[in-house]
């Protein structure tokens, strides 16, 4: 019975669904062995499945171009032909996808940019308007000839790190079908491979917008972000990673509104790391940290105090 629990909460974990008390409550039944072997058939299975989901995707994809070609066709609307430049980066099936989009979506007359690695390969891209990049293995990114004159979009698959120029009258967006993100001036690692359930973004300085269609939501620095490919839903994660427990509770004070004392300096000078998913309640936070730290926080009147137990 226990196995059956942990395994539904392994897939909320999988999903980017799982609460902040089933993430540790995993983590610690996941210290065994032979838990975490089966943690792992269990990933396979999911990664299997979404696998599965993509390639229909694909097939829809394709079926949706095919169908606009025809009525192109029809209409005797001029075809520009791919360049051999996109054909020699479209060699799987996303990729070509990837490259037929790119093609529709560039003015006439125009010949688009593409950088792609391929498995076991890095590269690192300066752009003209100061922004660098660095592709990891199977990603692509490509723009058009034009890039920075009045515009600064790209078109993105894969896994990269970015440090954005700067330049408020021309945002920079990075497109990953429907999905988006925009920024001024910020660094960040992006993850959004064809086959991902879940889109990752990890803010490591400034602050970027992330949209899908209609819904959109404000990351700023040390944000965990994750986009679910399948309910089309954002969820954000507070990721602090060797910070102290005094500027934890500064930045929970912000996120929740909420006016919080400290009353040991030692504690308060606690180096710690944690990931708290800020679509939890406060109370579900302070629940996680008093399982995680030797503390207690209790509520006092219009504040909350927190001292070690």
């Amino acid at each position: 019975m226990k196995e059956l629990v942990m395994y539904n909460i392994a897939q909320t974990y999988f999903r980017g669904t799982i609460s902040a008390a089933d993430e540790k409550r995993l983590s610690d039944w996941l210290k065994e062995e032979k838990h975490a072997l089966l943690f792992r058939i269990w990933e396979d299975e999911w990664r299997k499945q979404a696998q599965a989901q993509a390639s229909e995707k694909t097939k829809a994809a394709w079926e949706k171009l095919a169908k606009s070609q025809e009525l192109r066709a029809k209409s005797h609307q001029t075809i520009r032909p791919l360049t051999s430049r996109i054909w020699y980066a479209a060699a799987a099936t996303a990729l070509l996808l990837f490259g037929v989009a790119l093609w529709l979506m560039m003015p006439s007359g125009q010949q688009p940019f593409m950088a792609q690695t391929t498995e076991q390969e890095t590269r690192n891209l300066a752009l003209e308007d100061g922004s660098e990049i660095i592709l990891n293995e199977s990603s692509s990114l490509a723009y058009a000839a034009d890039f920075g004159k009045k515009t600064r979009e790209v078109m993105f698959e894969g896994e990269a790190s970015f440090s954005v120029a700067k330049d408020a009258e021309r945002p920079f967006i990075i497109r990953v079908g429907d999905y988006s993100v925009t920024v001024l001036g910020t660094e960040f690692i992006l993850r959004a491979y064809p086959t991902d359930s879940i889109y990752t973004l990890q803010l490591t300085r400034g602050k970027v917008k992330l949209q899908y269609l209609q819904d959109s939501l404000i990351a700023e620095t040390g944000d965990l972000v994750q986009f679910n490919t399948f309910t089309k839903q954002f969820r954000k994660k507070l990721e602090a990673n060797n910070i102290l427990l005094s500027d934890l509770v500064n930045r929970l004070e912000r996120l929740y509104d909420v006016r919080i004392e400290v009353g040991d300096t030692i504690l308060a000078n606690e180096m710690l790391y944690i990931s708290i998913n800020t679509d939890d309640s406060f109370e579900d936070v302070c629940a996680a940290l008093e399982t995680l730290l030797p503390i207690e926080i209790a509520q006092e009147e219009d504040h909350y105090s927190l001292s070690a137990r």
